[in-house]
C-alpha cells in the first residue's frame, strides 16, 4: 500500500529561535526582492468608495509597525512544538505564494495622494518616512502585512483561546492601519485575510505530520 504523503515534524525546542530568526530572514528577503524589483510594470487598482471614505491618519503607523512585536510574541508564546512546526511550514508558504502573485501580478498604491502633514509630529514623520522609504508602494495585493498577522494570531486556536482572541484583536487593528496609512486597499485586506484563513487550513487541518528530529 502506498505510504501518505506527511511532512516531517523537524523542529526542537533547543533550535526554536535560531530557526524562527531564519524563517523571518527568508520572509524579509522574498518581500524585499519582489518589493522594489519588477518584471513588469506594477498597476493600479481601482478605489472603491469606501477606500476614498477612510480617512489618512499617518499617526496609526505605529500600529502598523506593531507587525513585528506581533510575529516575536506569536513565535515566543507558542509553547506546543508541533503547532510551530506547522506554523513554519504555513509562513513560509504564505510568503512564497504571496511573492509569486507580487512577481506575476505587481500592483500599486497611489501614495503621492496622500502626503504626509507638514504639523506631523518628528518622530512619527521620520519614522513613516523611513517606512515608505523602505516598502515600496508595490505588493499590494493581497495584503502580505494582513495575511501574516492573521495567520499569526490563528497558530493559537486551539492552543489558548485567550492568546487567539488577544492576536486576533491585535492583528485587526493591524489589518484597519493598512488602510488608515494608505497602504492598501480594501480588497488587498479582504484577500490577505482569505489566505490566511485557507494557508491556516491547509497546513494545520488537512496536512499530515510525522515526527523527525532533524533540528
Amino acid at each position: 500500500m502506498r505510504e501518505r504523503f506527511t511532512l516531517p515534524l523537524f523542529l526542537e525546542r533547543e533550535f526554536k529561535y535560531p530557526a524562527g530568526l531564519g524563517m523571518f530572514l527568508i520572509a524579509a528577503l522574498l518581500y524585499l526582492v519582489t518589493n522594489h524589483f519588477h518584471y513588469w510594470e506594477p498597476a493600479l487598482l481601482p478605489m472603491t468608495k469606501l477606500d476614498h471614505a477612510i480617512p489618512f491618519m499617518p499617526n496609526t503607523s505605529w500600529a502598523y509597525m506593531s507587525e513585528y512585536l506581533l510575529f516575536a510574541f506569536v513565535y515566543i508564546l507558542c509553547h506546543n512544538m508541533d503547532e510551530l512546526n506547522k506554523f513554519i511550514y504555513s509562513f513560509l508558504a504564505l510568503q512564497v505564494v504571496s511573492n509569486i502573485v507580487f512577481f506575476l501580478w505587481p500592483t500599486t498604491y497611489p501614495r503621492d495622494l496622500f502626503p504626509l502633514p507638514d504639523d506631523l509630529n518628528s518622530l512619527t514623520k521620520f519614522a513613516f518616512s523611513s517606512l515608505r522609504q523602505t516598502d515600496s508602494p508595490a505588493n499590494c495585493c493581497p495584503s502580505l502585512h494582513v495575511s501574516s498577522v492573521y495567520l499569526g494570531s490563528l497558530l493559537f486556536l486551539q492552543e489558548s483561546k485567550k492568546k487567539f482572541v488577544f492576536f486576533f484583536i491585535w492583528a485587526t487593528v493591524v489589518a484597519v492601519t493598512t488602510l488608515t496609512t494608505k497602504q492598501h486597499y480594501i480588497v488587498d485586506v479582504i484577500v490577505g485575510l482569505l489566505m490566511a484563513i485557507f494557508i491556516y487550513w491547509l497546513f494545520h487541518r488537512v496536512l499530515s505530520y510525522t515526527r523527525k528530529n532533524l533540528l
